[in-house]
């Protein structure tokens, strides 16, 4: 057990080590495949950060939202050009929907307002 508390007091004290570990498990792990099913890279990695992070590892703030900003960036760098497609092709009827929504949330209240009699004050 002494080992063990040992290599967790070292990662809550360089929590650095903590991060690269578990990118360098989930690399390694998000090879193997079972049967022609593996978790992927990505997946051992969240899976990987969520074990290592059982260990009550606490990271700055500054830290963290650096690699929060380069988790989107990289989801986006991946996803863009089917979100672009997906916007030419059936974007059109989802922006129409979302104006048709926006304006019903807004004639509602209004009508109701008018039904019972409220003047401005009380309909805010």
């Amino acid at each position: 057990m002494g080992l063990f508390s040992w290599f967790a007091d070292t990662l809550r004290h360089y929590p650095e080590i903590a991060i690269f570990l578990t990118l360098a498990f989930g690399y390694y792990f998000g090879k193997f495949t079972f049967k022609g099913l593996g978790l992927g890279s990505v997946t051992a990695t969240l899976l990987a950060g969520v074990l290592i992070g059982q260990l009550g590892i606490t990271i700055s703030q500054p830290l963290k939202a650096t690699v929060f900003l380069l988790f989107l960036f990289a989801v986006g760098y991946g996803v863009g050009p089917q979100f672009v497609r997906g916007v030419a092709k059936d974007g059109v009827p989802q922006a129409l929907f979302a104006v048709v929504q926006c304006l019903l949330c807004l004639a509602v209240p209004i009508i109701i307002v008018k039904l019972a009699g409220y003047d401005l004050g009380y309909a805010a």
